[in-house]
């Protein structure tokens, strides 16, 4: 799931769903909590009857298409099941929780990575867990752990991920030749790419004696999986689960976070936080790499056209030996309080078939999230270039990092509230030199550690 598409979709807490469903009614509120019964055992369990299933998803690509192919998938085997696309828009977590405390959400829906915590403590989701370790025909092992850990938690599955969606970064090798530089490659560090973004820098001025080109564009400067990967890298940490205690402020973290910072501020290569360039710098041509997901690769193809070439590798390796970067996907879901909840999952699952797995590949509506699929060149056979480098999108798998998902609900989350935008504040001050980063974090720990000791 892409940051800007997770900006536009809103997280809610339990408070906010109790409130919501007390204002539907407390009885439909808790028909749609209720226990759900343990699953019967794959597709035989499915009434003998005809069934019909409610699907809510997004209008468009990829979502739209991807649901067209798991349709057809499921209709080979369930033809007696008639599958109705209800689209959706807005504030979905809004209208799922009103709907969910109303008893009339989708049996299956549409979800994101953003979701998955507030949705399962609300009871909102169906656990999958048990239907996927009795199914003879899904291999969860194939699944990339990290990106089947983005629909985990507590150890339940409760969204299954649609495509290997790893933080990957595009590089202009356009202007990385003009200035003389290296092209990215899998064995740079951070520090190799500083070096080289540095000749970027200096290829022309504007009037103000400030660069023309960067070396980063800023499109992705506060996005967890852009920023936590430095603190994974350095052996920092966030959150003592433990202890109950935020920690921001450990060493490791403020020397990772002002070893990012000084992209900006030290060495300045990034692109300035507020500066314009009427667009996405990287898209533009005036900053030579974007740190992003898979599914921007039609829309770099499109604005880069015949302007510049650009391809995609990994992340530079961190302190810790890794090319440390984080994910964001959407993926689909089960509603807990359904009526069809046999058939809901044996929808779903068909997301991490292999056959829909390489059909969605083929089309360029994702990057394969099972290794046996993206182990096969097959998968990358006659898609259109660039990017030539696919694999990148693989290869940064196994060192990708998922999000800390610990914190209580009252609190927020790196997608939301008070962690979200407290360390959001924090990383901006140092980034524009108005403070240390040991005291702007240690600011942002007394802030979320209040919220843990009130949850406490």
């Amino acid at each position: 799931m892409s940051k800007q598409n997770l900006q536009s979709l809103q997280t809610v807490t339990r408070r906010g769903f109790l409130k919501t469903a007390a204002a539907v009614s407390g009885t439909a509120a808790l028909a749609a909590c209720a226990p759900v019964a343990a699953p019967q055992g794959g597709e035989g369990a499915m009434a003998d009857e005809p069934v019909e299933l409610e699907i809510s998803i997004l209008a468009g690509a990829p979502v739209e298409p991807v649901n067209e192919l798991i349709k057809a998938s499921f209709n080979e085997k369930h033809a007696d099941v008639t599958v109705t696309f209800n689209m959706v828009s807005g504030d979905l977590a809004e209208k799922y929780y009103t709907a969910a405390a109303a008893g009339t959400l989708s049996d299956v829906f549409f979800s994101a990575d953003l979701f998955v915590v507030p949705f399962a403590n609300n009871g909102v989701t169906l656990d999958l867990t048990p239907y996927t370790e009795g199914d003879p025909d899904v291999d969860i092992d194939d699944v990339f752990p990290n990106m089947l850990g983005l629909g985990v938690f507590d150890g339940k599955i409760q969204m299954l991920p649609s495509a290997l969606d790893v933080v990957t970064l595009y590089y202009n090798k356009s202007l990385f030749d003009e200035a003389g530089a290296e092209v990215p490659n899998a064995e740079w560090t951070w520090d190799d790419f500083i070096v080289n973004c540095q000749k970027i820098t200096a290829l022309e001025t504007e009037d103000d004696g400030t660069p023309k080109y960067w070396g980063l564009s800023n499109a992705t400067w506060n996005w967890w999986a852009t920023v936590y990967p430095w603190v994974v890298g350095y052996g920092g940490k966030i959150l003592d689960i433990e202890n109950n205690q935020s920690t921001w402020s450990d060493p490791n973290t403020v020397q990772a976070l002002s070893a990012y910072a000084s992209l900006w501020n030290e060495h300045n290569i990034a692109q300035p936080l507020g500066l314009d360039v009427g667009g996405n710098a990287f898209m533009l041509g005036r900053a030579a790499t974007f740190c992003h997901i898979q599914s921007l690769r039609g829309p770099v193809r499109e604005a880069a056209a015949d302007k510049f070439e650009w391809d995609v590798q990994v992340m530079p390796l961190m302190p810790d030996g890794r090319h440390r970067t984080g994910m964001g996907t959407w993926g689909m879901s089960a509603y807990a309080g359904g009526n069809n909840l046999d058939t809901a999952y044996e929808y779903i699952k068909q997301l991490i078939r292999p056959t829909v797995q390489l059909e969605a590949a083929k089309a360029e509506l994702g990057v394969p999230l099972l290794r046996s699929v993206a182990s096969d060149p097959s998968w990358m056979e006659g898609l259109p270039t660039p990017p030539e480098n696919l694999m990148a999108f693989i290869n940064g798998a196994d060192d990708a990092i998922l999000p800390v998902i610990e914190h209580p609900g009252d609190c927020g989350s790196f997608y939301a509230g008070m962690v979200s935008d407290s360390y959001k504040q924090a990383l901006e001050a140092v980034i524009r030199g108005d403070a240390d980063a040991a005291d702007a974090f240690a600011e942002t720990d007394a802030t979320i550690q209040s919220c843990l000791d009130q949850n406490a």
